[in-house]
Order: C-alpha cells, then structure tokens, then sequence
C-alpha cells in the first residue's frame, strides 16, 4: 500500500504543497504511532482469553474497515490511462532476492551459524543480478517491470536509495533492541514500555509538522539537522544503556530527540527522492523507495538483533534467564546501538555526498543558462 499512497501525494501536489502533504502524512503516522505502542501493551495486558501479544493485532481491525469505507469515496484515481500486466516474475524473482539475503541474518544465530546461513546472502548476489537482467529485458519489451532499473543510472536517485536504506535500518531495530531492555532487562510491563515510547512519538509528530517550515528557512540543510538531532538522541541512548537504564530523564531525552529527528528527515526526504522522478516515473520510484525502507527495516533488525543477543550470549546469559540484570541488558542495548548511531552517521556523509553530486549536475545547466 505505501509505495501507493507515495506516489498518489507525488502525483497530486507539487512543490510546497507537496512538501506540507507529506509533512502532514508523517504527522499522521507519529500519532498513529504513539496510539499503537499504548493501546497495544493495554491489550497485552488485559490479556483476553489468554492471548497474549497476539491480541495487538486487533488494533488493525477498526483501521482497515475505516480505510476500506473512507477510501472508497475519498481516494482520488491516479492510474495510467492505459493498463498493463503484472510483473509477477520480476516480484517473485525480487522477493526470492530479499528473502535469500535476510532470512538467513535473522535466524543464523539461533541455529548457530549453519552452512546456509553463511552462504544464502553470498548466493543472493546472482539472483539479484538476474532480477536486474530480467527487469531489463523486460522494459525493452515494451513491458511495465516492478522497477525501472534504469532509475538507479542516475547518481542522484541511487544515492538516494542507499540513503533510505541505512536510514530507516535504524529505526524499527532501535525498536527492539529497547522494548527487549526494558521488558526483559528492566522488568517493565508491555504497557509501562509501550507509554515510554510516546514522548518520542510525540516528538516524531512535532517535527513533521515543522519539517516544512525548518525547509523553507535551511532548504537542504534541514535534512542535516534532523539526521544530526536523532544521531544526538541515539548517542545519548547508548548512554543510558552503558549506565544500565539507571537515568529515566536521560532515557525521556533521547526519545524525544529521535522522534523529533526522524520527523523532520522522513517526509523531507521522501518529498526529495521522488522530487527526483518524472510523474510517469513516481509510482515505480514509490515502489523502489518503500522496498528498500521495508528491506532496510528487516536488515537492521538482523543487524542490531544478532548484536544484542551476541553479547548477551558473550557474558553467558539468556533472557528469562535468573541471573539477567538491567546492567547486562542495558551494555547489550548500548553496543547494538552503535549500529544504528554508525548507520546514521553513514546516512549524513551519504546525503552529503548526494547533494554534492546534484550540484554538480546543476552547475553546468546553470552556466549555460
């Protein structure tokens, strides 16, 4: 659904206001976002019929049946004029790629490292390579590919793509690694962690809607600030876990700065990659885009997942485990936030390096003009 909604704000707003939609779109989600983590631990609290963390998934419900009534007289049609078939082999032959890649990061370590799980993400280098020729060959047919290979010759929209991929690797997995302390290293409830989350959420809401604002005075420098702000949030997060989770205020803090930098970077960079595109180019850029945000998710959850629990596994401990203490889980929490701290340090020199080279395609058109 995503790459759709992507491509349908692309497509029916331009320029300021297509900044302000897309601010609006994030604010949404920071409130989305605050409402899940609280309503989803109370209804792993109430715990009805004895179901546990399966009854979060009811919070989905109400929502659909919403968007399913609602969409069918407020979404706007912004299909081709003329339908084209599926690219059935050319998803197959990508999810095939991911699937390869990821799968055997996520579940390596608790089968202790087997020989497919060594050699899966090398085997997948091949079938992404074919996925690519496929696609190819497929746009010179006159067919329509799930992506545009094409798109990714340009320096500036594959910079782009690298960048959403490290950036949004840290978000989801910084999730984890500090629901996992705080329910199993310091004994919260799901409830008690799922409150703590809201002042950041709060803050992811604050800052889309200043995201427009902060562009029009900084232009591309507000994306710096918004990365420098969640670098700080989360350098002050791998505090508190070295501290063992000791500091309540600090941990507030550093929440609040990660929201408030995520909310200031996502709709500004996501207005700035499809900016890039043609309006016949939006949706498949929207597919591409959403692709490597959702991979880049599943890839930092394996990274910052595997780390945790190594270290865990380094001290000799398990969760559930008598002998866990917040100390522990909170040095474990701290080292696996160094991933996500490095992944967005990458994430601002890779920015960097984009608006370079942007510029420098820009220059030439300038002095001629």
């Amino acid at each position: 659904m995503m790459p759709q909604i992507y491509a349908s704000v692309r497509l029916l707003f331009e320029g300021d206001a297509r900044r302000r939609a897309f601010a609006i779109m994030g604010a949404v989600q920071g409130v989305a976002g605050a409402a899940s983590q609280v309503i989803g631990g109370y209804l792993i609290a109430m715990d009805v019929g004895d179901l546990g963390w399966r009854l979060v998934f009811l919070v989905n419900l109400p929502v659909a049946l919403y968007a399913l009534v609602a969409g069918r007289w407020m979404i706007v049609e912004t299909k081709e004029a003329l339908s084209s078939r599926l690219d059935i082999g050319g998803a197959a032959l990508g999810a095939s790629a991911l699937s390869l890649f990821l799968f055997p990061l996520m579940v390596g370590r608790e089968h202790h490292w087997p020989w497919w799980a060594i050699v899966g993400p090398f085997m997948s280098l091949p079938l992404f390579v074919y996925f690519a020729w496929y696609e190819i060959q497929l746009a010179r047919k006159g067919g329509v590919p799930v992506i545009d290979i094409s798109l990714f010759t340009r320096n500036g929209f594959t910079l782009g793509i690298i960048t959403a991929f490290l950036f949004f690797s840290t978000i989801s997995s910084f999730s984890l690694s500090l629901t996992i302390f705080l329910q199993v290293g310091l004994g919260r409830s799901a409830l008690e962690a799922g409150a703590i989350f809201v002042p950041s959420t709060v803050a992811f809401f604050a800052g889309s809607l200043l995201s427009e604002s902060v562009a029009k005075r900084l232009g591309h420098w507000a994306v710096f600030l918004g990365m420098l702000v969640y670098a700080i949030g989360l350098l002050f997060s791998v505090t508190v876990g070295f501290d063992g989770g000791n500091d309540t205020l600090m941990l507030s803090i550093s929440l609040i700065l990660n929201g408030l930098g995520q909310g200031i970077v996502i709709p500004l960079f996501l207005n700035f990659i499809l900016s890039t595109v043609s309006n016949g180019e939006a949706g498949m850029a929207s597919g591409a885009y959403s692709t490597m945000q959702t991979a880049g998710a599943a890839f930092g959850i394996a990274i910052v997942g595997n780390i945790f629990f190594s270290v865990l596994d380094s001290i000799g401990l398990m969760p559930g485990s008598a002998l866990t203490s917040p100390e522990q889980f909170g040095y474990a929490f701290a080292v696996a936030t160094i991933y996500n701290l490095i992944a967005v340090i990458l994430s601002f020199v890779l920015f960097a390096w984009l608006q370079s080279t942007l510029s420098r395609q820009a220059s030439p058109l300038h002095s001629s003009g």
